[in-house]
C-alpha cells in the first residue's frame, strides 16, 4: 500500500504551514533556501517534525491506512479532483469508515476539513450523496466551490423553478445519475413528496450512496441553534433503514452530542472528535470606552488589517448603523447589515463584503454570518459584551476559516451587562428557568473577560469540557498568542477576605435587598450602585455616604477596586437588583449574594489578583517585524493574485475565494515562480484550475520570478554569474494527465510547453558540481529562478487546440492595467467550465 499523506495539525499542533514557515523563515533567514524564487517543499506540513498530540482512540484504528480496495481511486481524486497532497486530523478514518457504509458522526472545529470527509466518499461511491444543510446560502457556496473543482453537484431548494427541479430530477432518474451530491434543505426533505419519491427511487436502483446532516447540532434541542424540521429528519433512517448516515457539527457539547445521535436513530456510529481550538486565532480582550468604541475600532483595523476583511459586532441596530457610519467618514468602507434593512438591502450589503467590492468591513448584528462561508475574514471585533461564551465561540469562530492568522477583539466594559440583563428581563417568551440560563451564560461571558490571568485558549475549551488541552500552547505559538499569556508581569494572588468580609457587613446594614422591578422599597434603604460602592471604598470625595467602609479601599488603585466589586458579583457574595426607572432606563443596585453569608461565617477565603490600569494594558503593543525585501516582493504579488482572482470570479461567476483559497494564493505568491511543476505541488492547485485560470495567474507570477533581487541581500553564497541558484526543489512529481493545456500552448519562447509525464515519479533533477548549481526541468524550462525577456506587455499566452479564442481583453492590457483575460469567454460557451448535465 502507498504510504499514507498524513500532515496533521491535531488539537494542540502548529498554527497552519503558511503560520509555520513564516516562523522558520524569520529564524533562518535566507538560508531557508539559496534561491528568492525558491518553492518551499512539496509537502511543507509532512516536512515539519511535530509530534502528533492526537491520542489515537483503538477503536478507529481499523480505519488507519491505505489498505482498502477503494484507496487508489480514493487517492487519485484527492489529488487530481481536490488538489491536496496531505489529510487532516482524523478526515481520512472518517473518510474510510463512510466509504465502507458506517455511521458516522464528526466533530470538528470550523476550519477542520469536515465537507472532504463526505464530498470525497461522495466522489468513489457509486450513487448520488444526499447532503442536509440548513442554509440556503451555505448550500450555494458549497456547490459553486464544487463546480469550479468540476465535481457534478447541485441543489433543491424552495425557489428553483419548476423547470430547473424538472431538469434535477429528470437527471436523478437516469440509469447512471451524473450528479454525485444533491444539496437540499430540511424543510425540502421534509415537505417535498416529488424529492422522497425521486429517493426512494434511487434507494430501490441502490444509487443512493449515502445522507449527511451538516450542521447536526441543529438536531437537539440543547443545540444553540434548535431547527424543528431538522428533529424530524430520523424518518430518513425509518425509510432507507440501509443508507449509511454522516453527521457533522462545530458546535456541540457531549449532551448535544448524545441527543444528535439519539434522535437521528444512529445506533452504533464511529464517533470522529476532536479538539475545539483554533489554532489559527489570536485572542484579545481590550477595555470599552463606550463612548469612543468605534474610532477605536478603526485605529485597531488601521494598524492591523488595512486591506483586510473583517466583521464588527454591535448590539443594537442602532449601533450597527452609528458605528459604520464614523468608520465611513473616516475613509474606510464599512457598511450595516441587520433585521432592519430590507432583503435585497441586505442581500447588497452581503454580496459587497463577499466579494470585497466596496465593503471592507460589516458591521452587524449577531444574526449575521450563520451560512456565510467567507474564508478570509482576517478579524472579528466584538464592540459589545456577548451574551454567552458559545455565541462568541460561535461568532469569533467566523475568522481565519482558511487557516490564516486572524485576530478575535473583544472590547470589554461591564457596563454592557446591565444593557444585555435588560434585553434578558425584556424577553417575552422566557420564563424564570430560561432567564436564569440566560443570565449563567452571559455571567460565564464576563468571567473570561474580568480573568487576565488565565489563558483564553485554556478559558474557551474548558467551557466546553476539554480540560486537557496544553497550557503553554500560546507561548509555543507567539504568532496567535493571546493577550493573557503575552503579559510580561505575573500576577500575585493575595487574600482579600477580610476587605471582602467590611463590604459585605456595609451591604447588610446600608443596601435595601431584592425588590421587585418596579416594585416599592424600603425609603430608609439605601440604593448604590457598584460604582457608588468603589467610590465610598476608595474613600473618594463624591462618595455618597463616608461612614463604614468609606477609605477601606486606599491602597487600591480605581482599576482594582472596580475589578474586585465585579469579583464579588461573579463569585455570588453580591448580586446586583436590576431596577427600571421611570424613564425606561436599567440601573444596577447592590444587594447581598447568595455567598455572602459564607464569608462573613469563614467558610469562603477570597483571593484576588491585582494587575495593572486599564491604560497601562491599552498601551501593550506588538512591534512589527521589519520586512524584508523579499517578504515585500511575497506581499505585493499576493495582492495581485488577489485581484487577478476578484477579476476572474466576475467573469466565471463565482466567489474569488472560490477560485483559489486565500492559503493557496499565499503559498503560490511565496514561491515567486511560475513554474507549473512547482505550483502544481500546491495544496488546492489543480491541472483543471490550471486549465481554466492558469493563464493569468502564471503572467503576474511572470512578473516576479523575472524581477531580480540583489542576490546579495536575497542569497547570500549562490553563485551570480549563473542567473540562476540552487533551489529545494520538489522530491516528487505530480503526475499529468496527459493532455496538453490549450493555455500553456503556443507561448512565444515555448518555454513551459507541457508534456506527458515520465512513468517515473523520482526526481529528474540535473544537479551540477559546485556552487553555480543551475537546474534543468523536464518539462522544457530553467529553475524557478529565470531572467528571460518579458512578453509585451499586450500579449498574453496564445490559446491552441480545442479552444481557439483571441487572448486579449482590449490589446492595451499594460496601458489600462487591465487584465489580460483568454477572450473573457462567457461560461457557457466553454465546455469544461460547468459539468454536462449543469442547469
Amino acid at each position: 500500500a502507498p504510504p499514507t499523506p498524513l500532515c496533521r495539525p491535531g488539537p494542540q499542533a502548529p498554527p497552519a504551514a503558511s503560520l509555520l514557515s513564516k516562523i522558520m523563515s524569520r529564524a533562518k533567514g535566507s538560508a531557508l533556501g539559496s534561491s528568492p524564487a525558491a518553492p518551499k517543499p512539496a509537502l511543507p506540513m509532512a516536512t515539519k517534525n511535530h509530534p502528533d498530540p492526537v491520542v489515537h482512540n483503538p477503536a478507529l484504528e481499523r480505519f488507519r491506512g491505505m489498505k482498502f480496495p477503494h484507496s487508489a481511486e480514493m487517492m487519485n481524486i484527492f489529488h487530481k479532483k481536490f488538489g491536496l497532497h496531505c489529510f487532516r486530523t482524523n478526515q481520512l478514518e472518517a473518510i474510510n469508515a463512510a466509504l465502507l457504509g458506517e455511521d458516522c458522526f464528526i466533530l470538528m472545529p470550523t476550519g477542520g476539513g469536515k465537507s472532504l470527509c463526505y464530498q470525497l466518499p461522495a466522489c468513489v461511491s457509486a450513487g448520488v450523496t444526499i447532503v442536509i444543510s440548513p442554509l440556503r446560502s451555505l448550500i450555494i457556496d458549497q456547490v459553486q466551490k464544487l463546480k469550479t473543482l468540476d465535481i457534478a453537484a447541485t441543489y433543491l431548494t424552495g425557489d428553483r423553478t419548476d423547470a430547473d427541479a424538472s431538469k434535477i430530477y429528470m437527471q436523478l432518474s437516469k440509469k447512471d445519475p451524473v450528479i454525485k451530491l444533491l444539496y437540499v434543505t430540511p424543510e425540502k426533505v421534509c415537505a417535498s413528496s416529488r424529492l422522497m419519491s425521486a429517493l426512494e427511487n434511487l434507494y430501490d436502483r441502490k444509487l443512493l450512496a449515502r445522507f449527511v446532516i451538516d450542521e447536526a447540532h441543529c438536531v437537539s434541542q440543547w443545540g444553540h441553534d434548535f431547527r424543528q424540521d431538522y428533529k424530524r429528519l430520523n424518518m430518513l433512517r425509518r425509510k432507507f433503514r440501509s443508507v449509511p448516515m454522516m453527521a457533522l457539527t462545530a458546535t456541540a457539547n457531549p449532551r448535544v452530542q448524545k441527543d444528535i445521535l439519539n434522535q437521528l436513530e444512529m445506533l452504533k456510529p464511529q464517533v470522529f472528535t476532536m479538539s475545539f481550538n483554533r489554532h489559527n486565532l489570536k485572542y484579545d480582550v481590550l477595555p470599552k470606552k463606550p463612548k469612543k468604541v468605534a474610532m477605536d475600532c478603526l485605529e485597531w483595523i488601521k494598524k492591523y488589517h488595512p486591506h483586510d476583511s473583517g466583521i464588527i459586532y454591535c448590539l443594537s441596530r442602532h449601533e450597527c448603523d452609528t458605528t459604520a457610519a464614523i468608520l465611513q467618514k473616516e475613509g474606510l468602507a464599512a457598511l450595516a447589515y441587520h433585521a432592519g434593512l430590507t432583503d435585497s438591502n441586505r442581500d447588497l450589503v452581503q454580496q459587497k463584503w463577499v466579494n470585497q467590492e466596496g465593503c471592507q468591513v460589516i458591521c452587524a448584528t449577531i444574526a449575521f454570518g450563520m451560512g456565510i462561508d467567507k474564508p478570509d475574514v482576517r478579524y472579528v471585533i466584538h464592540a459589545s459584551l456577548p451574551k454567552s461564551i458559545e455565541g462568541y465561540y460561535q461568532e469569533s469562530g467566523r475568522a481565519g476559516r482558511d487557516g490564516e492568522m486572524s485576530h478575535c477583539l473583544l472590547f470589554y466594559s461591564y457596563s454592557d451587562v446591565t444593557r444585555l440583563r435588560r434585553l434578558i428581563l425584556m424577553e417575552k417568551d422566557g420564563n424564570s428557568h430560561t432567564r436564569q440560563t440566560h443570565f449563567n451564560n452571559l455571567y460565564s461571558m464576563v468571567h473570561y473577560c474580568e480573568n487576565v490571568v488565565e489563558c483564553r485558549r485554556v478559558q474557551l475549551l474548558a467551557y466546553f469540557g476539554e480540560t486537557n488541552f496544553n497550557p503553554t500552547f500560546c507561548k509555543d505559538h507567539p504568532e496567535v498568542i493571546c493577550d493573557n499569556c503575552s503579559r510580561k508581569k505575573d500576577y500575585k494572588s493575595r487574600d482579600v477576605t477580610e476587605d471582602v468580609k467590611s463590604i459585605v457587613r456595609f451591604v447588610r446594614e446600608h443596601c435595601a435587598q431584592a425588590g421587585r422591578i418596579n416594585g416599592s422599597r424600603n425609603p430608609g434603604s439605601g440604593r448604590y450602585t457598584l460604582n457608588m460602592m468603589v467610590d465610598i471604598f476608595l474613600g473618594s470625595t463624591s462618595a455618597k455616604i463616608q461612614s463604614g467602609i468609606f477609605g477601606k479601599g486606599a491602597a487600591y488603585s480605581r482599576h482594582n477596586a472596580e475589578r474586585l466589586f465585579r469579583k464579588l458579583v461573579l463569585d455570588k457574595i453580591l448580586d446586583e437588583d436590576l431596577y427600571i426607572t421611570a424613564n425606561d432606563q436599567a440601573v444596577a443596585y447592590v444587594i447581598l449574594g447568595e455567598r455572602a453569608q459564607a464569608v462573613l461565617d469563614g467558610s469562603l477565603q477570597v483571593e484576588f489578583h491585582e494587575t495593572e490600569s486599564a491604560s497601562a494594558i491599552r498601551r501593550q503593543r506588538a512591534s512589527m517585524a521589519k520586512m524584508s525585501q523579499r517578504e515585500e516582493m511575497v506581499k505585493q504579488c499576493l495582492s495581485e493574485l488577489t485581484d487577478t482572482c476578484k477579476t476572474l470570479g466576475k467573469v466565471f461567476d463565482v466567489h474569488y475565494f472560490n477560485i483559489f483559497s486565500t492559503s493557496t494564493l499565499k503559498k503560490i505568491a511565496e514561491t515567486l515562480s511560475s513554474d507549473v511543476e512547482v505550483l502544481l505541488q500546491i495544496d488546492g492547485v489543480t491541472e483543471d484550475k490550471l486549465e481554466k485560470y492558469g493563464a493569468e495567474i502564471i503572467k503576474v507570477m511572470d512578473k516576479y520570478s523575472e524581477c531580480s533581487i540583489p542576490e546579495d541581500a536575497a542569497c547570500p553564497g549562490g553563485d551570480t554569474a549563473t542567473g540562476s541558484t540552487g533551489s529545494l526543489g520538489s522530491d516528487g512529481e505530480a503526475e499529468d494527465a496527459g493532455t496538453t493545456s490549450s493555455y500553456f500552448g503556443n507561448n512565444t519562447n515555448q518555454r513551459r510547453k507541457r508534456k506527458r509525464a515520465p512513468t517515473s515519479r523520482d526526481s529528474k533533477r540535473k544537479r551540477t558540481g559546485g556552487g553555480g548549481s543551475q537546474q534543468f526541468h523536464p518539462r522544457g524550462g530553467f529553475s524557478r529562478y529565470r531572467r528571460t525577456k518579458k512578453l509585451p506587455s499586450s500579449k498574453a499566452p496564445a490559446s491552441a487546440g480545442a479552444s481557439s479564442v483571441s487572448c486579449s481583453v482590449g490589446g492595451t492590457q499594460g496601458a489600462a492595467g487591465k487584465l489580460a483575460m483568454m477572450a473573457l469567454p462567457k461560461p457557457k460557451s466553454r465546455s469544461f467550465l460547468q459539468p454536462s448535465y449543469s442547469i
